[in-house]
C-alpha cells in the first residue's frame, strides 16, 4: 500500500513538472516570435501558457508586449496589470506597462510605474529617458530636461536623448539649442529618423521651408509612410505653395491616425491659404474640439474668421491664441481688437 502512495505521488509531481516545461515552452516560443515580429503566433503561444496557469507573470508580460507591438496600448496595459498582480517585484512589466500608459497619454500614472524601476536600476538610462518622456507630455519641460540630461551622462552617444533633448528645446521655441543637440543626434546617428523630422519643424519655424522640406524628406526615406513625418511635410508644403502635394500627404497622414489634431490644423491652415474660408473653419474648429490648445490653431482660426469678415469672432479666436502666450496671437489682438 505504501509504494502504491508513492507511485500516485510521482506519477503527481511528473505531471506537474511537464506542465510547467510545456508552459515554458510556450513562453520562450511566444518571445521568439515577438523577436521575428509575429505577433498573432506570440499571443497564441502566451494565451496558450496562460491557460495552463493563469498566474504565470511571463506569460502576461509577453502578451502585454504583443498588445503593444499590435498597437493596443489599453489591451497592453490589462495585460501588464496582470504580470505585477501575481509577480509584484516585476520591474520589466513595471517598465513596459509605463511605455503603454505613456502611449494612452496617462502621464502621471507612467511616472509611478517608473518608480519602481528607478529604484532598481538607478543607472538605466532608458528609465531615465522614459521618465522625461511622461514628463514632457505632462509639460514639466524643466524636470523633462533633468532625466533626458541624467540619461544623457550614462550614455552620451544615444542618438535619441540628443533628439528628445532637442525636443524639449523646441517646445520652449529655444531654436537655436535644438539645433544644437538635433546635430549631436545626426552626427551619432545619420539615419535617426526622428531628428530628421524634428530638424524640419525647428526649420519650419524659422520659415525656411526649402530646408524644411529637405530634413523631412531624409525622414520620410528612412520611414516611409509614417504618418507624423508625412503631416509635417504637408504643412511644408502648404506654406511652399504646393497645395495638391500638401493635400495628397495631408490625406496619407489622416488616414493612418485620423485622432491626430494636427493633421486637422494643418488642412485648415492649406484651406485658409487656398481661399477656403469655410472649410478653413470647419477643419480647424474640428482641431480645437480634439485639443484646445493646439499650437497656433486659435491664431490660424481667427486669421480665418477675420478675412472672412468676421472679425468679432476673429478677435474672440485671437484672444485664446494671445492667452496661450503665442507672439503671433497676441499681435493680431492688439492689431485687431483693441477698439
Amino acid at each position: 500500500m505504501k509504494n502504491f502512495i508513492l507511485f500516485i505521488f510521482l506519477i503527481g509531481f511528473l505531471a506537474c513538472s511537464t506542465e510547467e516545461q510545456r508552459q515554458e515552452s510556450l513562453i520562450q516560443k511566444g518571445y521568439q516570435s515577438l523577436d521575428r515580429g509575429q505577433t498573432k503566433q506570440a499571443f497564441n503561444y502566451f494565451q496558450s501558457a496562460i491557460d495552463i496557469n493563469n498566474e504565470n507573470a511571463s506569460a502576461w508580460n509577453g502578451l502585454g508586449v504583443t498588445h503593444y507591438q499590435d498597437g493596443h496600448p489599453y489591451e497592453a496595459v490589462q495585460a501588464f496589470g496582470k504580470a505585477v498582480q501575481y509577480k509584484t517585484d516585476y520591474t520589466r512589466a513595471y517598465f513596459n506597462r509605463s511605455n503603454a500608459f505613456y502611449q494612452t497619454g496617462e502621464y502621471y500614472r507612467a511616472l509611478d510605474d517608473l518608480e519602481p524601476v528607478l529604484e532598481a536600476y538607478q543607472d538605466s538610462a532608458f528609465a531615465h529617458l522614459a521618465k522625461g518622456l511622461a514628463l514632457v507630455g505632462l509639460k514639466n519641460y524643466e524636470e523633462a530636461e533633468e532625466s533626458f540630461l541624467t540619461a544623457l551622462e550614462l550614455d552620451a552617444e544615444n542618438a535619441e536623448i540628443h533628439t528628445n533633448l532637442a525636443a524639449v528645446a523646441y517646445y520652449q521655441k529655444e531654436y537655436e539649442g535644438a539645433i544644437k543637440y538635433l546635430d549631436n543626434a545626426l552626427e551619432l546617428n545619420p539615419n535617426e529618423a526622428n531628428a530628421w523630422n524634428l530638424l524640419a519643424l525647428v526649420q519650419s519655424e524659422q520659415d525656411n521651408f526649402e530646408k524644411a522640406l529637405e530634413s523631412v524628406n531624409k525622414a520620410i526615406a528612412l520611414q516611409a509612410g509614417q504618418p507624423y513625418f508625412l503631416n509635417n511635410r504637408g504643412y511644408i508644403y502648404t506654406f511652399l505653395g504646393e497645395f495638391d502635394k500638401a493635400y495628397s500627404d495631408l490625406r496619407k497622414s489622416i488616414v493612418s491616425d485620423e485622432k491626430n489634431p494636427f493633421v486637422y490644423r494643418n488642412l485648415g491652415i492649406l484651406a485658409l491659404k487656398k481661399g477656403d474660408y469655410t472649410g478653413a473653419t470647419r477643419q480647424l474648429e474640428n482641431a480645437l474640439e480634439k485639443r484646445n490648445d493646439l499650437p497656433s490653431t486659435h491664431f490660424y482660426l481667427g486669421e480665418t474668421l477675420r478675412l472672412n469678415d468676421q472679425l468679432k469672432e476673429a478677435c474672440i479666436a485671437y484672444k485664446a491664441s494671445a492667452e496661450l502666450q503665442e507672439t503671433k496671437g497676441i499681435e493680431a489682438f492688439q492689431k485687431y481688437c483693441n477698439d
